[in-house]
């Protein structure tokens, strides 16, 4: 069930606000019902009442026989038998009674009728209700003495009240299967409005988490928890983007720096390297040659890296044939892919064009592809697919090679960084680095799949030039 149903803060929100009103509305109906219950009931007594203080009346001022006569009067043969009176001693004889044929099962309570009796004056009145097998709803009884040793019992029918409460009934239900729907709606409305600032905290999150250091929250008409959440979380973010950029400067600070005095040591070692007499000294030179090759690599692909993130590379846009460059590429590896006996598949849609910096887009899917080519044994594969749909061009590089452990997947885009099995091999660590950047600055991204001893897959997509 939990995997069915949203786990989301506006959705438990909603059925809580749900719950709670539908058990209020349920409260409020059932004491309204019990109010209307109870009115109708001390309407039937009082109308039972004065009946009884009526034939009372008229005994006391006349005989048992002008009792009989009022009763005939009130209650006319062939009318609705929805109430009697029955006339009685103190022992529960009948002395009179209206038509009580629909009244079999109709019995007397002894334990009033000890009450009345037991009782020094006759103004007392009493009540109860008595379910009759042979009718459908209750009846309401009241007794009372009209004269000395006579007892009269008036009953009525409760199917009004039964008929009422139950019209009542089911217009809550109508009414419920109405407002709790509306409710509903109503209640998802609120927490959306509550919970948008964050769900915006949350997509702003994400966003930086995916390099977008300049997204930040704007809301309005929040309330102050959520305003305070957002100018809180804003604040992290401008802190954050100013750091992280004060390191790229440093670190690009850095590398410019080095470059110029690696440059000069290069240039003493070549000197060196063309004056020395004796072999030692031909070999230092050579080595210091070596390393500062190396060193001047690092430093370039890391100002590489760095423009690329800023974009600076894709300032002038062209409109580049990727078709034609991945297949430069493809050619271009033909001959290691030969020497290390891997079969190379290209299936590539001709004619996509993006718009970018043709360098850096073969620089890029070079990268990929020499990564596949370098960490794939002998007799492995790769394949290279390029398609467009939906205005964006996907290419998909995928090798039979040693993979990349899934603790290793998040950081291999991440400067300097190398995995364990690529240690083994030449490099410096800044190539898919600078992919990605390539990528991102022309408004892509690079994903991958890979699953150690299987294999990697490298999905880039880029958004097709649109004329």
């Amino acid at each position: 069930m939990a995997a069915i149903l949203p786990n989301t803060l506006s959705f438990r929100l909603t059925l809580l606000y749900a719950l709670a009103f539908s058990i209020f509305l349920l409260a409020a109906f059932g004491f309204a019902l019990l109010l209307v219950k109870s009115s109708m009931n001390n309407e039937i007594n009082d109308d039972l009442s004065e009946d009884i203080i009526e034939y009372r009346k008229i005994f006391r001022s006349g005989r048992i026989e002008q009792v009989i006569d009022e009763i005939k009067r009130d209650i006319k043969p062939g009318e609705p038998d929805d109430e009697f009176v029955v006339i009685m001693d103190i022992h529960g004889q009948h002395i009179f009674s209206s038509d009580i044929r629909g009244w079999k099962g109709l019995g007397i309570n002894n334990e009033i009728i000890s009450t009345i009796t037991g009782r020094t004056s006759d103004d007392g009145i009493y009540f109860e209700t008595q379910e009759i097998p042979e009718r459908e709803f209750d009846t309401r009884i009241a007794y009372g003495l009209i004269g000395p040793d006579v007892i009269i019992q008036i009953g009525e029918s409760l199917e009004q009240t039964a008929e009422m409460l139950g019209l009542l009934i089911y217009l809550f239900l109508i009414s419920f299967l109405v407002i709790i729907p509306t409710a509903l709606i109503f209640g998802w409305y609120i927490t959306r409005r509550a919970v948008s600032g964050i769900e915006k905290v949350s997509n702003a999150a994400t966003a930086i988490k995916n390099g977008n250091l300049d997204c930040r929250v704007d809301v309005s008409g929040q309330s102050s928890e959520i305003q305070n959440l957002v100018d809180t979380f804003n604040s992290m973010a401008h802190r954050i983007r100013e750091l992280i950029t004060e390191m790229r400067e440093m670190i690009d600070n850095i590398a410019h720096d080095l470059r110029t005095p690696l440059g000069r040591i290069r240039m003493i070692s070549e000197m060196t390297l063309s004056s020395a007499n004796n072999e030692a000294c031909k070999t230092a030179a050579a080595n210091t040659l070596e390393q500062c090759d190396k060193l001047l690599q690092y430093i370039n692909a890391t100002l590489d890296v760095a423009e690329a993130e800023a974009g600076v590379a894709t300032s002038k846009n062209e409109p580049v044939d990727i078709s034609a460059v991945t297949n430069d590429a493809c050619e271009l590896f033909e001959t290691i892919a030969e020497v290390k006996n891997i079969k190379v598949t290209a299936r590539l849609e001709p004619g996509c064009i993006v718009s970018g910096n043709r360098q850096n887009l073969q620089r890029m899917i070079a990268n990929i592809l020499d990564n596949a080519l370098k960490y794939t044994s002998a007799n492995g594969k790769v394949d290279i697919n390029l398609d467009k749909n939906d205005n964006h061009i996907k290419i998909t590089i995928t090798d039979t090679g040693i993979g990349i452990p899934a603790i290793d997947q998040q950081r291999v885009f991440d400067r300097f960084f190398r995995c364990d099995q690529s240690r083994i091999e030449e490099g410096c660590g800044l190539g898919l680095s600078f992919s990605r950047a390539v990528a991102r600055s022309h408004n892509g991204d690079i994903t991958l799949t890979s699953t150690p001893g299987v294999g990697t897959e490298f999905i880039i997509s880029i958004p097709a030039w649109q004329k």
